[in-house]
């Protein structure tokens, strides 16, 4: 392929890298077609090479290969110059949730799940592209108005050596309240919340010492309204012609915005993982609450929900370890014994408002024996939040505070957008309930349909006599289906005396529809019902399956073929296959055996409507062996960063055979050691046949 150099062309380069000759041809054409240029590589070794000599606007690339697989690939191009930016779309078969966690930890940009849909492919890499671009003319206009930007939003201040303000800049007025002539004079430490008094005059004191270094830090600045802002403070030393400090000079940086979004993130993140960590309903909803308390600094938690009866319990209740709490806790469950009374309490007021509450008016609002013991308590402020999802109401979370302060905006959001996902958790408990005893019946369902399938694919250890028994061909197979219902199938049957054909075929993907389509295909090749198909001439039976199966617009619907015929007189094998592994012969030819990989290098049945497909020849000597398979037999991981291999396959292949124990199951024994895992995730499914 000729490359292009960049300056000629405004083009984008990618660079597509998948060992499947196959994919990355389809993909390489379908990338030329948008308007882009493609340079391609066959392994992670070559990609690299590829990036740093062309350094493309995209990389599309492969997550398993053998050797230097995609994530290891992705890293290294982060590593190299340039690297950090380019955006990187990994197109993986994998589709759990830890591969594709594994993908962005490697410096994935995005990710596409195999089976390819070209619609979504060029989507994505247009939008990433673009993206891209964009990024880089945004970080260009920043760079050019940083300064300006800078000066408008932060505060400039001087320090003279007592630390009372001698300067400021417009800005303060706007960020504070305080005018600049009622600030001017005074100490900058009466600006600040008295918890940061401490470390303000430690950095103070440092950058006075040191003449020539800044000192930053987070802290608190008071504004007219009463309202207290998080900043970043900056102090540097003014030094005179003979270097001695004279004052300080600084800078006041509002982060609110940011330290909230934190704190929010902090805060939601720890209650998504007692959700998720904690199967105990009654240990998750007390870690809950110990939580929120922990992180807005109250002293008591409560979560009330419906009984059966319709009325308010408080079901969970968490405290600091203090008697005075645990007696208010005692209170409020006795309580509970008259339901009459408890509606004018502030659990009932926001189930039935369903509106949150934050007050420090606490007797409107408490029962009369919940506010006696909370005087005791010394709580001056409450706290009540709905969990609803809808219209559908799931109960009431309330904080108590021994502290006397309302809620800010901020704060409420955040805690009704938080009560909002608790709801959600719930209801998604209740419905994964209920869905996992669908699953079971679904389960036993699928069983079925799997032994239907099973039922279907022929019998192993079959002998076809030949005119003597030298000539004879024998036949064995081995079929263990994934977890999964899948869509393998494979068949072998005489055409005539002289003539054995024999295919095997691998859906894309997994499930009933899969297997429904490898069943329909089978179907037809058994019947040998197949218009302008000569069943003698292979290319003409996968001609005719591509007319009759094409892939969908969700990139479904394609299958990998390997189709033969042998003629048993003259030894010469016919063969076509569509995108699926090679068969490998071995041969007695030498001590060591040789082997032969048999493919025509057509692409999927169903990928492009008029492909051309061809067939291929050979002869098998006496004492041939071939192997058909399909790519779950291969394509297990060895470890969480390897996949087994074709290569590895191939010479445990040339390993059982010199065993001679004619026993395909001991090949299953082997890839289940090798996987580690007592389930597959995909179809097993080998075909031996033995040319006497």
């Amino acid at each position: 392929m000729t490359i292009t150099p960049r300056s000629i062309t405004d083009a984008p380069q990618v660079l597509v890298v998948d060992d499947d000759r196959v994919i990355r041809t389809i993909l390489v054409k379908l990338l030329q077609k948008e308007g882009y240029r493609v340079i391609e590589a066959e392994t992670g070794g070559t990609a690299l090479t590829q990036y740093q000599r062309f350094t493309p606007d995209l990389v599309l690339l492969d997550a398993k290969m053998p050797g230097l697989d995609g994530f290891t690939c992705c890293k290294k191009i982060r590593e190299m110059a340039g690297g950090e930016h380019v955006p990187i779309l990994m197109v993986t078969g994998l589709e759990d949730d830890d591969s594709v966690v594994r993908a962005f930890h490697s410096g994935a940009t995005d990710y596409v799940n195999k089976p390819i849909r070209p619609s979504i492919v060029v989507g994505r890499v247009r939008y990433l592209i673009r993206a891209a671009q964009d990024r880089r003319a945004l970080a260009q206009s920043e760079e050019r108005y940083r300064s300006l930007v800078t000066n408008l939003q932060e505060v400039i201040f001087q320090l003279d050596n007592a630390g009372n303000l001698t300067f400021l800049n417009p800005a303060w007025q706007k960020f504070t309240g305080y005018a600049i002539a009622e600030s001017l004079g005074k100490p900058l430490v009466e600006f600040l919340h008295s918890a940061e008094h401490k470390l303000y005059w430690q950095q103070f004191r440092r950058a006075e010492e040191s003449s020539t270094r800044c000192y930053q830090h987070r802290g608190r600045c008071m504004t007219r309204s009463g309202e207290w802002l998080w900043v970043e403070m900056q102090l540097c030393p003014n030094g005179d012609a003979s270097g001695a400090v004279q004052g300080l000079a600084g800078r006041l940086t509002n982060i609110s915005d940011r330290t909230r979004r934190e704190q929010h993130r902090r805060l939601e993140y720890a209650v998504i993982r007692a959700m998720t960590n904690h199967a105990d309903p009654h240990l998750r909803m007390r870690r809950i609450l110990q939580i929120i308390c922990g992180n807005l600094n109250l002293q008591l938690g409560e979560f009330w929900q419906p009984n059966g009866l319709g009325q308010l319990d408080c079901a969970e209740t968490w405290h600091l370890n203090i008697d005075q709490l645990a007696h208010f806790a005692s209170a409020t469950q006795a309580l509970q014994a008259d339901q009459n009374d408890l509606e004018i309490d502030i659990a009932n007021k926001v189930w039935l408002s369903g509106d949150p509450i934050w007050t420090d008016e606490l007797e409107p609002y408490l029962h009369g024996t919940r506010q006696v013991a909370a005087q005791q308590v010394g709580f001056q402020s409450v706290l009540g939040l709905p969990l609803s999802h809808g219209s559908e109401r799931l109960g009431v979370l309330v904080f108590f505070s021994q502290a006397a302060r309302l809620a800010s905006q901020d704060t409420l959001r955040g805690l009704t957008i938080l009560a909002n996902q608790i709801s959600q958790y719930v209801l998604r408990q209740r419905a994964e309930s209920e869905l996992n005893r669908q699953n079971q019946l679904l389960q036993l369902e699928l069983q079925g349909a799997a032994d239907y399938v099973v039922s279907l694919l022929p019998r192993s250890n079959w002998i076809c006599p030949g005119p003597d028994h030298q000539a004879r061909i024998e036949v064995d197979t081995q079929f263990q289906p994934s977890n999964q219902l899948g869509g393998d199938a494979f068949d072998y049957y005489q055409l005539d005396q002289d003539h054995l054909a024999f295919y095997l075929l691998d859906v894309a993907g997994h499930g009933v529809k899969a297997a429904l389509l490898s069943v329909s295909v089978l179907n037809i090749l058994r019947q040998q019902s197949l218009s302008h198909a000569d069943f003698y001439q292979p290319e003409t039976v996968v001609t005719a399956l591509n007319r009759i199966f094409q892939m969908n617009e969700q990139g479904e619907d394609y299958f990998t073929l390997w189709y033969g015929v042998y003629h048993s007189p003259s030894r010469r094998l016919t063969f076509t296959s569509a995108g699926h592994p090679p068969g490998v012969l071995i041969t007695p030819d030498s001590p060591q055996a040789q082997l032969s990989y048999l493919d025509s290098d057509g692409i999927a049945v169903g990928m492009l409507p008029d492909f051309p497909f061809e067939s291929k020849q050979c002869i098998i000597p006496p004492g041939g062996t071939l192997f058909l398979f399909s790519d779950g037999a291969y394509e297990e991981m060895v470890d969480e960063k390897q996949i087994f291999g074709f290569d590895r396959w191939a010479n445990l292949l040339r390993q059982y055979w010199h065993s001679e124990q004619n026993d395909l199951s001991l090949l299953l024994e082997e890839v289940h050691q090798i996987s580690a895992c007592e389930s597959l995730q995909d179809d097993f499914s080998v075909m031996e046949i033995r040319f006497s």
